[in-house]
């Protein structure tokens, strides 16, 4: 949950997976078939002549310099600065605010996030069957959405952690007098991981 864009993410990581698998292939083959070794070979040369002749004939102005190796910069240059950006997108979308009404003549209302997590946490820290329990908020599309993670023992059921973590929203929802919309996000041992995450409102 953050404010990066899935389609572009996967298509990065795609592309990415694609680029080092097609290089790892032909390291692959290379090293295995003695065929390809060859005829690679007999082929280098040839490319390295093309490659010469390409920078020769794209000088830029009189620098003597082709101007192929100044477009390849940029290139590079864009591709970091986009990897740089995508970088700094990750993790984001977390919000510290979990209600503010519209401001009046009479001031504003704001609800923090650590209200939701200190109240959540207090209801299930007397549970044995929990290891362990976190809440954190979201800004998703403008819309503020509460995620809670349960950590349980080993043969615990996941489904009597479901009921009692969306008691604790449903009572926090009563407290402040709307729905929070909420992830429950359960695990632990292989029941739990095997179960899909329950309340998403």
């Amino acid at each position: 949950m953050n404010s990066t864009n899935r389609a572009l993410n996967r298509a990065l990581i795609f592309l990415v997976g694609l680029v080092v698998f097609v290089l790892g292939a032909v390291s692959v083959a290379l090293g295995a078939f003695p065929q390809i070794t060859s005829a690679w070979g007999e082929t280098a040369p040839a490319v390295q002549r093309y490659v010469t002749d390409a920078l020769v004939a794209t000088p830029l102005l009189s620098t003597g310099t082709s101007w192929l190796w100044l477009a390849l910069i940029v290139l590079l240059a864009i591709i970091a600065i986009l990897l740089i950006a995508f970088i700094v997108r990750q993790g984001h979308g977390q919000t510290r605010e979990l209600f503010r009404d519209q401001t009046t003549a009479h001031g504003s209302t704001v609800v923090r996030s650590a209200v939701a997590a200190d109240a959540i946490k207090d209801a299930l820290k007397d549970r044995d069957d929990l290891l362990a329990s976190s809440v954190s908020t979201y800004d998703v599309h403008g819309e503020t959405v509460l995620k809670v993670t349960a950590t349980v023992r080993r043969g615990v059921s996941p489904k009597d952690i479901q009921t009692s973590v969306e008691s604790t929203l449903r009572a926090l929802d009563n407290l402040l007098g709307f729905e929070v919309p909420a992830l429950i996000q359960i695990s632990g041992g292989f029941r739990t991981r095997a179960a899909k995450p329950t309340r998403l409102s």
